[in-house]
């Protein structure tokens, strides 16, 4: 018997067999069994998630022997003709090499015809977002008034191409990306099945890698399992597929942060060596710093899809918050030049030593940045205190203040000041300007009036002249 590849063999025959498109299955069969059954279906998603598999299914149901059924029989002629693709009734149609009016207009003829053996004659167009708009206004007036017993279903990964005047007349569907435990859960029942022996971190990676597409898995352990004699573990899919763990990564991360640019780019050489593709490299690089961002800020574990070895590692690293957006943000600003660079290597060479080079600072350095910066903003509220009042009563004075020095010890407030004007200005209105001091900052405290030995050598007078009438600060 010929050998059938994994994602044909195990492909699923009825709805209950569909993995991770519960919302989609719920509606189709309750559209089944009420009997309203429209006449033009969407189907919208990623690659590998079920689009073509759920149209078939469809298919089944509505032309099974047994009558529009949600549980197709799966034995008469009808059911066995979908699964081998060799249903007259239903026709599938590549819309990538039938894009043209020419061949929309073949189907407008063959429409007319009445279905031979099933209830419906159904047309199945995959990745129907390849027509032209002449084939998709060609193909307009047939969907808006189909014949009876036509059922249109089209297949897209990107559904922005269908014009809108095509989309209010489906019934659309949009399928999701599986998740890791989804598809990990699908690949070891068909590993059991198959005989297949892989480790759990194997088959972590392998839905990792997958990207959402149950197909793209199967795809790899069949590969794996034709290279790989007894059991196959995470190393043999990093060696086959070119696919790196995240002991790469996070090593990668380790080296950024004690930023040596050395063993950084040594370290993407290795990745490089072990046929890492340079884009894939830059992906897994952002896709574990948002990992480590979104546990910093309290996510649940089952949304970020890594293995506890890997979420504890990551909630390790010496960042914060604002370290990682930098981080990311640093990233993103590279991803158009890595997308479009001749030479992809040197593009993320050249990321690497900007993550390096802008390194947050260390917590301690942190630390007393924020401490200097509530320093400031503490100095700035103190000056805000007196010269605020003081502004009601001597617009001339409020400027002086406004212009100096203000700090405060346990005992004091100290305004200290830059020429002899001002300093003469203040003392003569000591009595003033120590009420306020007490009233808005301490009652305890007493003010101290002093001038800096460093005045002015350019426009010094010009500036005491001018806080002298107007009280106004010189910019």
């Amino acid at each position: 018997m010929a050998h059938r590849v994994i994602s044909l063999k195990y492909r699923p025959q009825n709805f209950d067999e569909l993995t991770g498109q519960n919302h989609v299955v719920v509606s189709l069969k309750g559209a089944i069994k009420s009997g309203r059954i429209g006449h033009a279906f969407l189907f919208a998603g990623p690659r590998g998630v079920g689009k073509t598999t759920t149209a078939r299914i469809l298919a089944k149901s509505l032309n099974c022997i047994e009558g529009s059924t949600v549980h197709p029989c799966q034995q008469c002629p009808s059911c066995r003709e979908i699964t081998l693709s060799r249903s007259i009734d239903v026709v599938e149609i590549d819309g990538a090499s039938n894009r043209g009016i020419e061949e929309i207009r073949n189907l407008r003829e063959s429409v007319k015809y009445s279905p031979i053996h099933g209830r419906y004659k159904i047309y199945i167009i995959d990745e129907v977002h390849m027509l032209t708009q002449e084939a998709f206004n060609a193909l307009l007036k047939t969907l808006e008034e189909p014949p009876p017993k036509v059922i249109f279903i089209f297949a897209t990964t990107n559904p922005t191409k269908v014009p809108a005047t095509i989309l209010s007349r489906c019934q659309r569907f949009i399928f999701k990306r599986l998740s890791v435990k989804e598809i990990t859960t699908r690949l070891r029942v068909i590993a059991e099945k198959e005989n297949i022996k892989l480790t759990n971190d194997a088959l972590h990676y392998i839905a990792t890698r997958a990207d959402g597409s149950i197909r793209d898995g199967e795809s790899i352990v069949e590969q794996l399992a034709a290279f790989v004699e007894g059991e196959i573990t995470a190393d043999d899919v990093f060696k086959l597929i070119g696919f790196l763990g995240s002991n790469f990564y996070l090593a990668l991360i380790d080296k950024i942060l004690a930023q040596n640019l050395a063993q950084v780019i040594s370290g993407l050489n290795n990745g490089l060596e072990d046929g890492a593709d340079p884009i894939e490299i830059y992906r897994g690089l952002t896709n574990y710093l948002r990992a480590a961002l979104l546990l910093k800020t309290g996510l649940s574990e089952e949304f970020i899809e890594l293995n506890t070895e890997e979420i504890n590692r990551l909630k390790a690293l010496p960042l914060d918050k604002e370290g990682l957006i930098s981080m990311l943000e640093i990233c993103l600003h590279f991803e158009e030049m890595i997308r479009r660079s001749v030479n992809v290597r040197i593009a993320i060479e050249l990321l690497l030593s900007q993550l390096v080079l802008n390194m947050p600072h260390s917590q301690e350095q942190k630390s007393k940045n924020d401490s200097d910066a509530r320093a400031s903003l503490d100095t700035s509220d103190l000056k805000r205190k007196i010269f605020d009042p003081l502004q009601k009563k001597s617009p001339k004075l409020a400027g002086i203040v406004q212009k100096s020095t203000i700090a405060e010890d346990a005992h004091n407030v100290i305004i200290t000041v830059e020429d002899e004007f001002s300093e003469k200005q203040l003392i003569d209105n000591h009595r003033i300007i120590e009420s306020i001091v007490k009233e808005k900052i301490n009652p305890n405290h007493s003010l101290i009036i002093q001038r800096t030995r460093k005045t002015k050598q350019v426009n010094g007078f010009v500036d005491a002249i001018k806080t002298l009438f107007d009280g106004e600060e010189v910019r």
